[in-house]
């Protein structure tokens, strides 16, 4: 009895030194010795393998609600945050380089993103980089990774948010845009990692630009363009902050080999499930000279179906979509049940054939799945071997691929019926 009352007393003794050893900050670091980065920036070096710049919030500023963004000027002087480039021979090297003259150590556990160069996309330096960066423990895998298509460092530079006085705010909210806009992907950093190591799918990032702040002169004549058809960097756009997130950067092989504008990075979306929702402005189907504006979201999950035949792989498609009409200028009743199928399907026929158009240029321009259809026909194989003996990459250049698009209009606005516009006795006469 003595003896088992000696081991409780034993046990007990150890549990309480073990949570009294595990208790306190395990980082030996005090918060406010910590330098904590926003954003990443890598690049090819000059006079050393890269040059990587770092966005560091001042957390005194953004405390005090500092009206100064990030690299900006004036008031005061004072900064949210600020940008620090240096080059170095690895990303490690260089967060212990910047160390020695910032004076708090540099932390990546709050940074938001990380953006490539465009060169180091292309040449399939990114693709090296990436999975070493999600070993280190302070790497955040729900980081959204990036192009740009000028230098990182002036990415970084431009990160002046006017209605945000805290920049990691901006950044998380301009990257989780996605779910509204559809002009971008949602891929995050593990996402991108795990798509390079699977052989069923190719990875894409957000595509990042300066934007020129120049609107061309003005001739009186004006054309319909879908506001969709840019990428980052050829939007007409004066005023705001002088970025553009918009499209895609594809990728195959970890090398990147093209881009999606606005209009394909939604029909990729939807392949992906990840599809939120966008505003859509098509041509009004009974009136071509017109247009119609309408809020589209995705209903349900895409079905997908990938067979394996001799004549090579079938891959079937379903999307479901749904709609509320917001403004109509021909003022047809969409609502009325005569017109809305017609509506319902023009929309139809119209993403058909962006989808359409979209797999036929991964097939074969890019020639890459990002749509992860391979992942679909990975389960139609007993083993790996049985995989890379199917090579799924050239069998999909060659696959037949058929889209169906389901569109539902679910509410036509607050009107209960459109009216012409009121004209004047005189005006009805001439």
């Amino acid at each position: 009895m003595l003896k088992n009352s000696r081991q409780r007393l034993t046990a007990a003794l150890l549990i309480l030194l073990v949570l009294l050893f595990a208790a306190g900050c395990g980082s030996n670091s005090e918060p406010d010795a910590l330098s904590y980065v926003l954003l990443i920036g890598i690049d090819h070096g000059a006079q050393n393998l890269l040059r990587v710049s770092y966005l560091i919030a001042v957390p005194k500023v953004i405390a005090g609600g500092g009206q100064e963004g990030a690299g900006g000027g004036g008031g005061e002087g004072q900064r949210s945050a600020n940008v620090i480039t240096i080059e170095a021979p690895s990303i490690y090297a260089s967060m212990n380089m910047v160390n020695s003259f910032v004076g708090r150590r540099i932390s990546l556990m709050h940074a938001k993103g990380i953006i490539f160069s465009e060169a180091m996309a292309k040449d399939g330096s990114m693709g090296v980089i990436v999975p070493g960066l999600t070993q280190f423990r302070e790497t955040r895998g729900t980081a959204f990774i990036a192009v740009a298509r000028q230098k990182p460092e002036e990415i970084l530079n431009k990160m002046t948010p006017f209605l945000e006085t805290n920049p990691a705010k901006y950044i998380e909210l301009l990257a989780g845009n996605q779910s509204f806009t559809g002009y971008i992907p949602g891929e995050k950093l593990q996402d991108f990692y795990n798509d390079l190591k699977i052989g069923g799918i190719n990875p894409v990032a957000l595509l990042f630009a300066v934007s020129n702040e120049k609107l061309p002169p003005h001739n009186g004549q004006s054309s319909y363009r879908s506001e969709g058809d840019y990428v980052a960097g050829e939007m007409v756009k004066k005023g705001g902050v002088s970025l553009e997130a918009m499209g895609a950067a594809v990728f195959r092989g970890g090398k990147m080999v093209g881009t999606l504008n606005g209009d394909e990075t939604s029909i990729y979306s939807m392949f992906r499930g990840q599809y939120g929702r966008r505003i859509y402005t098509i041509k009004d189907p009974l009136k071509p000279g017109k247009l119609v504006i309408m809020d589209v979201s995705q209903t349900d999950k895409p079905r997908i179906k990938v067979k394996l035949t001799e004549e090579g792989p079938i891959i079937e498609a379903r999307l479901s979509l749904e709609g509320n009409v917001l403004g109509v200028n021909s003022l047809i009743d969409y609502s009325l049940p005569r017109y809305r199928p017609v509506l319902e399907q023009a929309f139809e026929e119209l993403i058909e054939q962006q989808a359409r158009e979209l797999v036929e240029k991964t097939q074969h321009e890019y020639r890459s799945d990002i749509f992860g259809f391979g992942n679909k026909a990975l389960r139609l194989v007993l083993t790996q071997r049985d995989w890379e003996q199917l090579n799924w990459a050239a069998l999909y250049e060659e696959a037949q691929v058929s889209v169906d698009v389901e569109y539902k209009i679910r509410r036509t606005g607050t009107q209960l019926r459109l009216m012409p516009i009121a004209r004047s006795n005189s005006e009805s006469i001439q």
